[in-house]
């Protein structure tokens, strides 16, 4: 009961014992103790409105979490592509090769799954950049999260996932 309504019970109950000082009750039969007391409404919020908009807030701002993962998570990381895994930095006479890098750290890395809504994430680990069966040490195409852990001299291809990003190891 909020406090608004137990004054006016407090009121009504007032007015319809007249006071008596104690003495039992008898209702009123003047017209004026007939009417209804109004309530004004409450100060505060009621419980079910405040847990609606805190609901609401929620939704909101895991609606922004996923925009903004969306807006960066396809863009930042390992892309789609076959990379040799290695520690040495190529050597370049024009920087401007570096852009079109295929080469990778060892290490573990992560996709947070298919990119754009697609069936799988496919991903190989390989002894050489051949592609062939033969070359495959492992591989899987994850329906979701995928991880994979590289080695120095390997080479890793892969195809429809959302941008791998290293772990710390």
């Amino acid at each position: 009961m909020t406090i608004t309504a137990a004054l006016a019970a407090g009121l009504l109950l007032t007015a319809c014992t007249g006071g008596n000082d104690g003495k039992a009750a008898t209702p009123s039969t003047s017209p004026k103790a007939t009417s209804t007391p109004t309530t004004a409404e409450p100060a505060t919020p009621d419980s079910d409105t405040a847990d609606e908009a805190l609901k609401e807030a929620e939704e909101d701002f895991q609606k922004s979490l996923d925009d903004l993962e969306n807006a960066l998570g396809e863009t930042v990381g390992v892309q789609e592509g076959t990379y040799e895994v290695t520690d040495s930095s190529p050597e370049y006479d024009d920087p401007s090769l570096a852009l079109d890098d295929a080469y990778i750290a060892p290490g573990t890395y992560t996709a947070k799954g298919p990119a754009g809504g697609g069936l799988g994430c496919y991903w190989s680990r390989m002894r050489d950049a051949s592609g062939r069966s033969d070359s495959i040490i492992a591989n899987d195409l994850a329906a979701g999260r995928a991880i994979v852990t590289l080695a120095e001299g390997e080479f890793f291809k892969t195809s429809g996932c959302k941008p791998w990003t290293r772990s710390g190891d």
